[in-house]
């Protein structure tokens, strides 16, 4: 799937699912690996972005932040049946302590038949996790334990 700069595949994997997510920018990029991690799960496609909720996380670094914000969106999926659409990380930052991720996600009520559901994530893994940033263009890859 490509966005207009950003995008995510699905790179090969035994057993799980293997992403790499990519954009201009890490927010760009993690707001693809939000696209992804629910691609894996159903079809975004068919959900309608009624519902609007606002993500806030954070993380000792990078990889933390990005394992942070992915497993907040599987528990909107899980505990509050969400199916989710619409992934848009606004910012990004460094304090002195950690890193501080804002943005916000819409989508409706999980529809097992209307939303196509896929398989089952039964989380996300530090395993083969990588950040890559360059000047305008930032890419992620983790691992979906299914």
């Amino acid at each position: 799937m490509l966005g207009a700069s950003g995008g995510y595949r699905f790179l090969e994997h035994v057993t799980d699912a293997f992403v790499e997510a990519w954009g201009e920018t890490l927010e760009e990029a993690f707001s693809q690996a939000g696209l992804a991690l629910f691609d894996t799960m159903l079809d975004v496609k068919s959900v309608q972005t009624k519902t609007g909720v606002e993500i806030r996380t954070n993380g000792h670094d990078e990889k933390e932040l990005l394992y942070n914000y992915l497993e907040e969106l599987l528990l909107l999926f899980e505990v509050k049946q969400l199916a989710l659409g619409s992934f848009t990380v606004n910012s990004i930052t460094p304090t002195q302590v950690e890193m501080r991720l804002k943005g916000k996600v819409a989508g409706e009520s999980y529809d097992r038949a209307r939303h196509n559901g896929k398989v089952e994530v039964k989380g996300i893994t530090y395993h083969l996790m990588e950040i890559e940033k360059h000047p305008g263009k930032a890419t992620v890859r983790f691992l979906l334990d299914l």
